[in-house]
């Protein structure tokens, strides 16, 4: 087994040749860069502690790596959908206002000032949204109950955040060297959405407006931006000009 780097981990100690380590299939943890100031790491949050006091750190940390990753899947799926919602939705309320007259939609945008509905932003008790969230919720808690199955019977084997889901095979036949690199993709791709939906929410709540008018740029393809096309217009406008040639030549090449 290639144990841990501890200078880069956030384990205090090497316990790679102690007879009370747990040897398991998780470590060396990707992405695990020994960043923990408020050590965090080493205490042992979980329901599982309360009953067994004497859990080793190694499996806290596999459990807190199982956490993160939940938590980063879901921070990925909501960082592209709430921009997503914001910029499709007024098109899908008009469109359910003249086919359907179905104003629903509408009411929730009129709430919300065209941010997505949220506890702070309000509109989650408009219409059919309130049983669609705890649709989701319910969907959630299946989908852990199921993990949390695969945890119990891969004990030690287990892998956090691997519950064999792969439709595009994506892993299959990947050597252990591409497999350690995409799950450190996937962890650190996972940690900046959920900064960046925790910037989302902050953001609406402050000022008022949706992000998507907050940071256009960021939303908007370049062709909608005024700024771009002013550089267009500055930097290639007297190229284009001293190319131009009047209509009577261009009749006159042109013509048989």
């Amino acid at each position: 087994r290639v144990a841990m780097r501890m200078s880069e981990s956030v384990m205090e100690q090497n316990t790679a040749n102690a007879d009370s380590m747990a040897i398991l299939e998780a470590f060396p943890l990707a992405a695990d860069y020994g960043f923990d100031p408020l050590g965090l790491s080493k205490i042992d949050f979980f329901p599982a502690g309360a009953a067994d006091k004497q859990r080793s750190p190694e499996i806290v940390l596999r459990d807190y790596r199982d956490a993160e990753l939940r938590h980063g899947r879901l921070a990925m799926l909501a960082a592209l959908a709430w921009p997503m919602q914001e910029l499709l939705s007024p098109s899908i309320a008009r469109i359910a206002n003249r086919e359907f007259l179905n104003p629903g939609l509408s009411d929730i945008l009129a709430e919300t000032s065209g941010r997505s509905p949220s506890v702070l932003n309000g509109g989650l008790e408009q219409g059919g949204l309130a049983a669609f969230l705890l649709g989701v919720g319910m969907g959630i808690g299946a989908i852990d109950s199921v993990s949390l199955r695969i945890k119990d019977e891969m004990g030690d084997n287990f892998v956090p955040g691997d519950f064999g889901f792969d439709p595009l095979r994506l892993l299959k036949g990947a050597t252990p060297e591409a497999v350690a690199d995409m799950q450190e993709k996937e962890i650190n791709n996972g940690r900046l959405a959920m900064v960046a939906i925790t910037i989302f929410v902050l953001e609406e709540a402050l000022t008022g407006l949706p992000v998507v008018s907050l940071t256009p740029g960021l939303f908007h393809p370049l062709w909608e931006s005024s700024g771009f096309w002013g550089f267009l217009d500055s930097a290639f406008g007297v190229a284009s000009a001293a190319q131009r040639i009047p209509v009577e030549q261009a009749v006159d090449m042109l013509s048989p």
